[in-house]
């Protein structure tokens, strides 16, 4: 017959099998459920699709240029000229898009013209009759222009178009400033008209 020391270990013992046996079982009938509960499902599916809208603007002047030596001849002291261009909005995009006019020149004779552009209906490219001005974008130096509104950023005559195709006129004017510096200078440039959603 064992000692009370030895009973009190044996009896000691037992119950801890036991419970690792009830607790192993537990988990194994947990698993168990979880798996045929698996076995159920149901979903439901939410499809969609997206389209990407575009912006962009073409002008009026079939790849002309707007001011050239070439079809104006040489410009002399005091001498004014004026085009006009229209600018069409056909982008697909309308709501938070903006169209802005930005420029670029060099040479010496761009500190000596002094250039006017102004917004408005009517005319078209090489031609300002019919052209109605509604408001002036801009009055200084075709350089100084160049340097305020060089970029989209800073571009000027921002207009949101509320249709498309939107049209807007353009004329500018230059003016050769009498100055001994103006003479036997010359300048090239462009203006940008740019789109931005």
């Amino acid at each position: 017959m064992p000692d009370a020391a030895a009973r009190a270990s044996a009896r000691g013992f037992w119950p801890a099998v036991g419970g690792g046996a009830l607790i192993g079982a537990l988990a194994c009938g947990s698993l168990v459920w979880h798996t045929t509960g698996a076995a159920f499902s149901g979903s439901t599916p939410a499809t969609g699709s997206w389209s990407a809208g575009t912006v962009s603007v073409t002008d009026d002047d079939h790849g002309q240029a707007t001011f050239s030596t070439g079809s104006d001849g040489l410009l002399a002291s005091g001498q004014t000229r004026s085009r006009c261009i229209t600018v069409t909005y056909t982008g697909s995009l309308v709501s938070g898009t903006q169209v802005r006019l930005y420029a670029s020149a060099g040479g010496a004779l761009a500190d000596q013209l002094d250039l006017t552009v102004a917004e408005g209906t009517g005319g078209a490219f090489g031609d300002c009759s019919g052209f109605t001005a509604t408001s002036t974008l801009y009055s200084g130096t075709l350089a100084a222009f160049a340097t305020a509104a060089a970029s989209f950023a800073t571009g000027v005559g921002a207009w949101s178009p509320t249709a498309t195709p939107a049209s807007r006129s353009y004329r500018f004017t230059i003016t050769v400033r009498s100055t001994p510096a103006a003479q036997n200078a010359s300048a090239s440039g462009s203006f940008t008209w740019e789109a931005r959603s």
